[in-house]
């Protein structure tokens, strides 16, 4: 939880210090550079929603009841469906 925490603390960091830089720089400042704090911003903003998305994913895994599959079988389904594939495309 706290890597999500963090990317959503450094999107609202990077948004505010682009919000800022024409009073923390009035003469240096350059539009480009809020442009580039912005979209670091949305960068980081879409890393913890994938963060989010993949702890869901992993969370449901970790709750299924359903029975597991060994790995040799899913081995052998797999190497099936590949050749299925394989023979379909020639």
């Amino acid at each position: 939880m706290q890597t999500i925490v963090t990317h959503y603390e450094n999107a609202n960091f990077l948004r505010e210090l682009a919000e800022s830089l024409p009073r923390i720089l009035p003469k240096g400042h350059n539009p480009a550079q809020a442009e580039l704090l912005q979209r670091l911003a949305d960068q980081e903003l879409a890393q913890a929603q994938h963060d989010d998305w993949v702890r869901t994913k992993v969370a449901a895994a970790r709750a299924a009841t359903r029975p597991t599959i060994p790995h040799s079988e899913v081995a052998s389904r797999l190497s099936a469906r590949y050749a299925r594939l394989r023979d379909a495309s020639h």
